[in-house]
């Protein structure tokens, strides 16, 4: 019986050691996972609602663990993504196939977006029942900022190339017709009885000829880098000396002009000219855009590194589906489809990147981000 009672006092007292162990253990990586700075891990219970939060969370989302704890983790979520459904969708997904991964924009407290890799793992008993999820969420803005960068200037790239043959192939035929059109012209004016619909016809077809010859010289402008001379420039006036000459003309086709800038934006170091020609290109579209009247909205703010410039029309839109930056695309009858690939070579020279958001109907807004410290390779004129 003695030596019973003795085994019996040595299993409590290994279960109690084995149990301080794992106590120590699971408080060890409780400290490990809340001090994880760079990524977001957190727990949700079954209906999605947070129950724990790490230090890497509130840094990335912003919230402090007390605001956020029993929330529903949708808040997360843009408004779009939740009346799409999104988030109890990746829940579903997660709780049926055990993992659900995805790369999206998400929301910060304050509001701004920002792209995140996310990894939701289902966590269930022995028996089977699910008990909650963890989640963890990657800033990946940069890569992506990176990436896009990487795409817009392969894209110019291509975009060079192709100009310097299509200019050097076409340039010289369309000079040579311009001369015989403007010699049949004078020959024919000369003569006794010129025939007026013969004149008329070979005066439109000279304009025609002049109008491709501005259009070959704006396509040129691909083959050749651009030279930016960088200034340390005042956006609001370098936006507000695009808008005084044509603030009567909008007025007179009733578009309202509205200015919101952010009272403590920074100087930043640009080709002032080349900005203005990006914000009187966006401007001449968004004007098009709005044939019966309008808004036309610029704002601009600084998020992190970068001067963030939106213009924003209540327009047309754009289709869906459409690169609008893609050359010789455009839903102008008589565009040329080269307005937008300039604009994006501009920005890209400045190491900024450019998105259209549009949804048909319902205008659009274009977003032009630009470095506060533009990299020395950009440099060229100081």
């Amino acid at each position: 019986m003695e030596n019973s009672y003795q085994e019996l006092q040595r299993q409590i007292a290994e279960r109690e050691i084995a149990l301080e162990k794992l106590n120590q253990s699971e408080e060890r990586f409780r400290l490990l996972v809340e001090g994880v700075q760079d990524y977001a891990i957190y727990m949700l219970d079954p209906a999605g609602l947070v129950t724990t939060w790490n230090a890497g969370a509130e840094r990335i989302k912003g919230y402090s663990a007390r605001e956020v704890i029993g929330k529903h983790f949708s808040c997360f979520y843009r408004p779009e993504d939740i009346q799409a459904g999104r988030p109890n969708r990746a829940l579903e997904i997660a709780a049926r196939e055990g993992q659900y991964e995805e790369e999206n924009l998400r929301v910060r407290k304050d509001g701004s977006e920002f792209w995140s890799s996310v990894l939701i793992t289902a966590l269930h008993y022995s028996a089977g029942k699910l008990y909650g999820f963890t989640k963890v969420v990657r800033d990946i803005t940069e890569r992506k900022k990176t990436e896009e960068k990487l795409r817009q200037s392969e894209r110019l790239a291509t975009l060079g190339t192709t100009a310097a043959v299509f200019a050097h192939e076409i340039g010289n035929p369309l000079n040579g017709l311009s001369t015989s059109l403007q010699l049949a012209e004078t020959l024919l004016k000369k003569s006794d009885t010129p025939d007026p619909l013969i004149l008329e016809t070979l005066q439109a077809a000279s304009q025609e000829v002049q109008r491709l010859n501005s259009l070959l010289t704006d396509y040129r402008s691909f083959a050749r880098p651009l030279h930016l001379n960088l200034e340390a420039t005042d956006l609001r006036r370098a936006v507000q000396e695009v808008l005084d000459p044509s603030m009567r003309s909008y007025r007179d086709s009733g578009i309202k002009v509205n200015v919101q800038f952010s009272e403590d934006l920074p100087l930043i170091r640009v080709d002032k000219e080349r900005i203005k020609q990006v914000v009187l290109n966006l401007c001449k579209n968004a004007v098009e855009a709005m044939p019966g009247g309008g808004v036309l909205t610029f704002k601009a703010y600084q998020l992190n590194d970068q001067v963030i410039l939106e213009i924003s029309d209540t327009g047309t839109g754009i289709p869906g589906g459409m690169d609008v930056f893609q050359l010789f695309k455009t839903t102008k009858a008589d565009g040329t489809g080269l307005g937008l690939p300039i604009v994006q070579q501009i920005v890209s020279e400045h190491r900024g990147t450019i998105e259209c958001v549009s949804e048909p109907g319902k205008g659009a807004t274009f977003k032009i981000s630009i470095p506060l410290a533009i990299e020395p390779s950009a440099r060229d004129d100081l």
